[in-house]
């Protein structure tokens, strides 16, 4: 039988080649294992910043190792933390945003959204935000503190008076409650001035101890009944005795009007406590 050496050096040579290509695929599949087991060390140093609180280098370490581990999430929680630290809840945000099922994200996202809300003055929705954290950092007193300014808003003077004074030197409430008694007194003399009482005394009840509230309130209640005194008078005269009655009758404490009361229910034979 003839020998054909070319054809035996050609599956020698492809015999070689294949062991080439194996020896390959095991070196760069060896490098691999090698890379990623030299992170290890790396991540553990990172959550060791995170741990000890210094979330600036954590969040550098933890960005060049990628995708290793919970690197990516740790990135973003760190550079998150460093922004609501600073107070720059705007910036912090996106980060909790995209971290809410990590740690204290979900609350650490909700609390930012609030103070965006805060900052861009709409106070009744991060009322509501920071009411659903509970005691969770300062969310209480400025949930109290929302509501406040969203009541002044409104002119719901009392409950903002009210959470104003509850606030005490927080924030700027104590200067808020300054400027909100004095506006209100204000406008309280300025209606009694117009000679609108019930409008005033409804002012001055906001304000009850505020400089003069209490003698201004007494001399609106005076007018106040006297008009409608003068009024009960008027309608007497006019033979509207019903309407007298009932008048004077509101007027039970104030002059004679209690027995006014009575001598029309008297002519008019009704029980005076009809």
């Amino acid at each position: 039988m003839q020998n054909h050496p070319g054809r035996f050096a050609g599956a020698e040579r492809r015999a070689w080649g294949k062991r080439a290509v194996l020896v390959l695929c095991l070196c760069v599949f060896a490098f691999t294992l090698t890379a990623c087991g030299d992170q290890t060390p790396a991540y553990e140093d990172a959550v060791d910043l995170f741990a000890d609180g210094d979330y600036a280098a954590a969040a550098e370490a933890f960005d060049a190792l990628g995708d290793f581990e919970q690197s990516a999430t740790y990135a973003a929680y760190s550079h998150g933390l460093v922004y609501f630290d600073q107070g720059a809840y705007a910036a912090a945000e996106p980060y909790f945003e995209q971290t809410q099922d990590f740690m204290y994200g979900k609350q650490r996202y909700t609390y930012c959204h609030a103070c965006v809300l805060q900052e861009g003055g709409e106070f009744d929705a991060a009322a509501a935000a920071f009411q659903s954290l509970g005691e969770f950092e300062d969310s209480a007193l400025r949930a109290s503190y929302c509501e406040a300014r969203y009541a002044e808003g409104t002119e719901d003077y009392s409950t903002a008076m009210i959470n104003y004074a509850d606030l005490g030197d927080y924030e700027d409430a104590k200067s808020r409650l300054e400027s909100l008694q004095r506006q209100v007194y204000d406008h309280a003399i300025a209606l009694m001035d117009d000679g609108d009482y019930v409008q005033a005394l409804k002012f001055f009840n906001y304000v009850t101890d505020y400089l003069h509230t209490r003698e201004y309130i007494k001399e609106c209640s005076d007018h106040y009944r006297d008009q409608l005194y003068s009024e009960a008078e008027a309608y007497e005269k006019q033979g509207e005795l019903r309407k007298a009655y009932d008048l004077f009758s509101g007027l039970s404490s104030y002059r004679d009007a209690q027995t006014r009361a009575n001598d029309i229910a008297a002519e008019l034979g009704i029980d005076a406590d009809e």
